[in-house]
């Protein structure tokens, strides 16, 4: 994945951003100093779901856009640029504390985190196959 290694990610802008950054650089190799900067911008969209009738379950649809471009720090010029999202879901009941819907929330941000990272890295190797090929 020798790619990896001419491409640093752009400084984190939120919290979101920070978390998509930390799941591409556990799943492979970017650099501190590339030649090509990955900028992300990340969206959230919550939603309500399923209420029951006595209110009981709350399940919350989550859905991660993220924008993102790959460019060359020097001419500035965008060599990739594409959109990948994804969707989880996550249930609070009346009886769980704030706390306890607080973690759901926090767990499902990190699989829409690692879901959107690894279609990311899949995309970016697919679109230079061809350069780093044998």
């Amino acid at each position: 994945m020798a790619i990896f290694k001419d491409i640093e990610i752009q400084k984190d802008q939120n919290s979101l951003a920070y978390l998509i950054k930390e799941v591409l650089e556990q799943k492979a190799p970017f650099t501190e100093s590339g030649q090509n900067t990955l900028q992300i911008e990340p969206s959230i969209k919550n939603s309500y779901g399923v209420i029951t009738k006595q209110n009981e379950i709350t399940r919350y649809s989550v859905t991660l856009d993220v924008e993102y471009r790959l460019y060359n720090k020097t001419t500035k010029k965008v060599v990739f640029k594409n959109k990948v999202s994804a969707t989880s879901d996550y249930s609070a009941a009346v009886t769980f504390t704030g706390f306890a819907t607080e973690i759901a929330r926090k767990d499902t941000y990190e699989r829409l985190a690692n879901t959107v990272a690894e279609k990311m890295i899949t995309e970016i190797l697919i679109s230079n196959l061809s350069e780093y090929a044998p």
